[in-house]
Parts: structure tokens; C-alpha cells; sequence
């Protein structure tokens, strides 16, 4: 069986979509806190929860493959991964297939979050499970998350403190495909795979894409950290945003997501998604309410 962690969630439910295009129905389980949520994906469901280790070892009984959807963390691995992983060893899972975050093994990492999956990823090697780490680049999501292109569109300005530094942006879904591809096919096992966008673009080009699809001027300006934390703090977005989004900035600056790889179509036959044609097919994500 192939089973999907996480499925009620967005790249979970995407995940399983993919999956079956590449795979028989019959073979692929959904695993959920809320299966009736994944009840119209039309594959079997199972309950499981990270957080309720009992439920985990049933959960997996019989997983060929099994894809682990991460959890956020500030202070290294999640509870909910050392029972996921605890579990998926006992149950004998054949292989895991684990969402990290780009360069998570690096030493010297000095961003919080991904600390979390590089403490996973040290976990999954000392269980002596077979995995692959799919090491995804930022998701574009990332810039809706706060209504930065929306702002940049409407004022024609996206402030940043980025510097000169570039992202690999891989789309959500072009990380399902990803993760559908090697959940249906195998391989890849013991692999930490980056796993980017086309090209890595620095937020000059983020500009010039936003202007591109809207075609509205939109230029970059380059602000120090403390001046894009007053920015976003003016715009009333929460301080957990705004630190979030300021230390991002910082971290881009220093290279850490300056990243690009072959991934995307050696595993999947398709090209992924440039940043220009993520922003044209989310109009939505470019209006201020």
C-alpha cells in the first residue's frame, strides 16, 4: 500500500491527486486527523494523528511506501515526528518519504524551523528505516501567506531586504507531483534530494514578475531589516509575520535558498513552475481586499 500522511491538508490532498495518475486507486491510503475530510479523494482512509502515537502503529500496517508530511517547529524535531517514526519502524514500513526543507543538513543552518528537519532527518537515519528526504526550496505560497504581492501590486513598490539573494520557489503543487512520483515509482531511497523551481530569482525578479502579470509597474526596494519590519508592522500584519518575514529576508541575503536542481523533471517528466506563471494562475493572491 502507498499511504499519504497529512492528506486533509493542502499539499496532502495534492499529494494523493497526483498519486492517482500514476497509481490504482486500490493501492493508495489517506491518512488524516479527519478521514471524512479526504472521503471524496476516493481512495481508502485511514485516522491517524502524530500527536496520538496509538494511533500510528495501525495506521501504517502495511505501507510499502509512505509519505511523511512534516509539522512546524521552533525547537527542533516535533513530538509528532519521533511518533511517526517510532511507529512507521515498528510497523515496518518499506520506505518513508519525508517533506524537509532546502540545505536542512547543513552545518552552520542558523534558521530555527529548519532545524527542525534537520534533527528529523538525523532521526530517520538512526532508526534504520529506508527514506528519502525531499529537500523543497520556499514555496511561492509563501508570499500570499502575508499579502506581500497583493501590497506591492496596489502600492507599485515590494520592499524587501533580500539583497542581491535568490530562491529556488517551488510551487505546492509542483512538490505533490514530486512526492507522487516517487511514492508511486520507488527509488531515490537514502537520497536527500533538493528539490527547486526552474531558476533561482532574487525579489527584483519577483517585482518584475508581479509587473509582468498585472501590468501595473511594480519596482523592488532595497530596505534594511529594521526599515521592512516598520513597513509591515504599518500594515498591520502580526509581529510573528513580521519577524518571520524580516529574518526570511535576512536568511535569502545570505544565500541559503540560492539553490537550483534538475528534480522537478528528472522525477516527474514535467517542467516546474516559473514564478511568472505561479503569480498569473493566482490572480486572486495580486488584489487587496
Amino acid at each position: 500500500m502507498i499511504m499519504v500522511s497529512g492528506a486533509s491538508g493542502q499539499l496532502g490532498r495534492r499529494t494523493v491527486e497526483h498519486l492517482l495518475q500514476r497509481a490504482d486507486a486500490a493501492r493508495v491510503v489517506a491518512l488524516s486527523r479527519t478521514p471524512d475530510a479526504v472521503a471524496d479523494l476516493g481512495v481508502a482512509t485511514r485516522y491517524a494523528d502524530f500527536d496520538a502515537p496509538d494511533s500510528l502503529r495501525a495506521a501504517f500496517e502495511g505501507a510499502e511506501r509512505l509519505l511523511l508530511i512534516s509539522l512546524g517547529s521552533l525547537t527542533g524535531a516535533p513530538r509528532g515526528h519521533v511518533n511517526a517514526i517510532e511507529a512507521a519502524a515498528k510497523a515496518g514500513v518499506g520506505h518513508v518519504i519525508y517533506t524537509s526543507f532546502t540545505r536542512a543538513g547543513e552545518p552552520g543552518q542558523p534558521q530555527a524551523l529548519i532545524r527542525n528537519h534537520q534533527e528529523t532527518e538525523r532521526l530517520l537515519t538512526e532508526s534504520g528505516l529506508t527514506f528519502t528526504a525531499l529537500r523543497f526550496n520556499q514555496w511561492p505560497e509563501m508570499w500570499n501567506l502575508i499579502g506581500i504581492p497583493a501590497m506591492a501590486v496596489a502600492g507599485g513598490v515590494l520592499p524587501g531586504n533580500g539583497g542581491g539573494g535568490r530562491v529556488g520557489h517551488i510551487t505546492r503543487d509542483d512538490s505533490a507531483a514530486v512526492a507522487a512520483a516517487v511514492l508511486a515509482e520507488g527509488g531515490c531511497e537514502g537520497q536527500l534530494l533538493e528539490v527547486t523551481g526552474p531558476e533561482a530569482v532574487g525579489d527584483a525578479d519577483v517585482a518584475d514578475a508581479l509587473a509582468q502579470v498585472t501590468g501595473r509597474p511594480v519596482r523592488y526596494e532595497e530596505v534594511s531589516d529594521a526599515e521592512l519590519a516598520t513597513i509591515l508592522s504599518g500594515r498591520g500584519l502580526p509581529e510573528m509575520y513580521v519577524q518571520g518575514w524580516t529574518g526570511l529576508g535576512s536568511y535569502k541575503r545570505d544565500g541559503w535558498f540560492d539553490i537550483t536542481t534538475h528534480a522537478v523533471e528528472r522525477l516527474t517528466g514535467r517542467k516546474p513552475t516559473p514564478i511568472t506563471d505561479y503569480f498569473a494562475a493566482h490572480p486572486e493572491a495580486l488584489r487587496t481586499p
